[in-house]
């Protein structure tokens, strides 16, 4: 079969020829397990720099010319509705393309998925590795395209319409059994960057149980871990392959368990596939011996998903740290040389605009080399959904901006209030650069008013 798989437009959409060099890690993990049956090929818009007023007339023209057998198409819930029209469009070329949905947002509500893309097959929740080999797979009485019940982890409509499902697929336990991310087959690969090669996801799973996150419904809760010699093979093929400039660990939180994160920086320094590279992790995963490790094997930068500065607001989002921990981390990093970055969040229902502030006021006074804000958006699946009354869902989600406003403040005043903070972060954020830009040049550094 000619398979296509697809991630949904957002900046391609706007014809300005804004890219997004990143890859789909999910797409092209399917991709792999899909490329030893099938000829399976990428179709990823915001890659490719696009200046028209066309932009669904041109992946419409493109899906034409593949003439794929079958479109699996992957989607957040920011980009579901996108993925929708992706869908509607693959069935205006021809009606016998089957269209396949996956990806977080089809995990977390796929009854609801299916429901509301009406030209989507099937919704595969959860991993989809195996669950689309075994779907396309030909074999007796028309194989499993004809009989999904007998594929797990699949909702289908039946005969009636109604949403039908087949039995619940449990996740991977051995990660190290997966072929390695597809990275060729690119529809269009002239623009491509070589830091789209660079993404990497050695865990699966997490344990936590923020609010703000669907893992927790999902059943994906347990963590599981690729082993230190398998990441580090995959580094050794995306340097030879891609001349990969640095790395991205795309894992929520890289340091979960701390002696495997010394056992794979140790590889990486032994097998010398040291680069420069970026991860994600919490305030209360990392100390200094850690971190000294970490930058030997490579690592410039760091990512916290630190959300609030207010220390009721961390209890109720169950983020289960005190505000010391969280300075002393940021402290830790800063003394070493490596970069640090903020995620916070303001809007929560039960805040006040004095809870916001003491946000605003912690993540300006960290020392942060860059602090990046978010509105409290409720996403299907998650605790906050709840909350909210789940029937906050916009069209397109931007946790750049209030697009939704759960606090008790009027909704003009929440959308002046964020602006406000908006502001103040990035007066912050220029004012770093500047200082980090003198230090570069060796000059005194800059203060806002310069």
């Amino acid at each position: 079969m000619r398979v296509l798989l697809a991630e949904p437009p957002e900046l391609f959409l706007q014809g300005m020829g804004h890219t997004r060099q990143v890859q789909p890690l999910g797409l092209a993990y399917v991709g792999a397990a899909l490329a030893a049956e099938h000829d399976v090929r990428f179709l990823l818009p915001d890659t490719r720099t696009y200046l028209g007023d066309d932009p669904w007339g041109e992946i419409e023209a493109t899906i034409r010319s593949e003439a794929p057998d079958v479109v699996g198409i992957t989607a957040v819930t920011a980009s579901y509705s996108a993925a929708a029209t992706m869908a509607e469009v693959v069935k205006s070329v021809s009606a016998d393309i089957v269209v396949v949905l996956g990806g977080v947002h089809a995990s977390t509500e796929p009854a609801a998925a299916l429901s509301g893309a009406p030209h989507v097959d099937f919704v595969v929740q959860g991993e989809g590795e195996v669950t689309m080999v075994e779907l396309l797979r030909r074999g007796q009485n028309g194989g499993a395209l004809a009989h999904p019940e007998t594929v797990a982890g699949l909702y289908w409509r039946g005969p009636d319409g109604d949403v039908c499902r087949s039995a619940q697929r449990r996740p991977m336990d051995d990660l190290d059994a997966l072929a390695f991310p597809l990275r060729t087959g690119l529809v269009w690969g002239d623009d491509i960057h070589p830091a789209f090669h660079q993404g990497i996801v050695t865990v699966r799973g997490c344990p936590y149980r923020c609010i703000y996150c669907a893992v927790p419904s999902s059943n994906d809760r347990k963590t599981r871990y690729r082993s230190a010699r398998n990441v580090v093979d995959e580094v050794a093929i995306m340097r030879q392959r891609h001349q990969i400039p640095a790395l991205f660990f795309h894992d929520s939180v890289f340091t979960m368990r701390r002696s495997r994160t010394v056992e794979l920086c140790d590889a990486l320094i032994q097998r010398e596939m040291v680069v420069p590279f970026h991860c994600q992790t919490r305030a209360d995963r990392v100390d200094a011996e850690l971190l000294q490790h970490m930058k030997t094997a490579g690592c410039e930068q760091i990512f916290f998903g630190i959300e609030s500065g207010d220390a009721d607001s961390l209890l109720h989002i169950r983020k289960k740290m005190d505000l010391n921990t969280i300075r002393e981390a940021v402290a830790m990093v800063k003394d070493l040389g490596i970069r640090c970055t903020g995620f916070f969040m303001v809007g929560f229902p039960w805040e006040t605009e004095a809870h916001m502030r003491r946000t605003i006021e912690f993540a300006t006074t960290l020392d942060l080399d860059a602090v990046s804000l978010f509105s409290a958006t409720p996403l299907p699946g998650t605790e906050l959904w709840d909350m909210a009354g789940g029937d906050h869902m916009p069209a397109s989600v931007d946790f750049r901006t209030p697009q939704v406003n759960v606090t008790h403040l009027p909704d003009e005043a929440y959308s002046e209030l964020f602006a406000g903070f908006s502001g103040e972060i990035a007066e912050y954020n220029l004012a770093q650069m500047g200082t980090r830009a003198a230090m570069m040049q060796g000059q005194a550094p800059l203060s806002w008013l310069d």
